[in-house]
């Protein structure tokens, strides 16, 4: 079992830009990385996309993007299942733009359980608060799953200038939140890519797909690459990205 792992693609977004070409905008930079990121689906190298949050820059995303966005997920869907997982970004749901997915589109606004081309998937989320996000954890975990996928900070994730604990901010959470029976954590939220260690269990940041503020400007963009055979394992892919000055 092969699955394409992204996240935080932050579609629509609006960033003021100088000296650019006429009509172009950052929108385009991040749709492009949406596209090279999907392209191992489309070419039927993985047999399972999940999105891990925050589809969308705005809650109330642009509908140039969403139109471009639900032309391609429709596109994938085609070759492979795909799962959308709601960020904190996608605070108002996914559901309302992405008009209740399509044949292979799975669109995941609460907490819940879904199998999904043979895998049995936990999928929480944002929470705000540790303590809602661990009930909501533990709900859908029941006595194991496969693989747990939510959009959340770990405490030990660290952005530039920030290191994330447990009450700072009160999303945080640790292996105190956790619950027992999940094998790997595949994550989203933290853009620089990143493994953390909760407890035994590896939680895997993928990263964003493409810069989203001039503290990213050195880092690189790209998704995972997952293997599930006797334990799961992973590697991360590199995407290109436009020098950000």
């Amino acid at each position: 079992m092969r699955i394409l792992h992204l996240g935080d693609t932050h579609l629509g977004r609006v960033q003021r830009i100088w000296n650019g070409p006429p009509g172009w905008s950052r929108a385009d930079d991040h749709h492009a990385a949406f596209l090279a990121a999907l392209a191992p689906a489309l070419r039927g190298e993985v047999d399972l996309v999940v999105h891990a949050g925050d589809v969308f820059d705005r809650s109330r995303p642009p509908l140039p993007a969403v139109r471009a966005a639900v032309s391609l997920l429709r596109r994938v869907a085609r070759h492979v299942p795909v799962v959308l997982l709601a960020g904190n970004h996608d605070r108002r749901g996914l559901l309302p733009h992405l008009g209740g997915g399509g044949p292979g589109l799975h669109i995941v606004d609460a907490p819940m359980r879904l199998r999904v081309a043979g895998v049995l998937l936990a999928l929480v989320p944002h929470h705000r608060e540790a303590s809602a996000w661990s009930h909501s954890a533990r709900s859908v975990v029941g006595g194991g799953v496969d693989l747990l996928v939510t959009h959340q900070a770990f405490a030990g994730a660290r952005v530039p200038g920030f290191t994330f604990r447990v009450g700072h901010p009160p999303e945080t959470v640790d292996s105190r939140h956790l619950p027992a029976g999940v094998p790997a954590v595949l994550n989203g939220h933290i853009h620089p890519r990143k493994v953390l260690d909760c407890g035994g269990v590896p939680v895997v940041y993928p990263g964003s797909t493409e810069r989203t503020s001039a503290s990213e400007a050195g880092q690189t963009k790209g998704f995972a690459l997952w293997e599930l055979g006797l334990r799961p394992s992973w590697r991360f892919a590199d995407l290109v990205s436009r020098p950000l000055i």
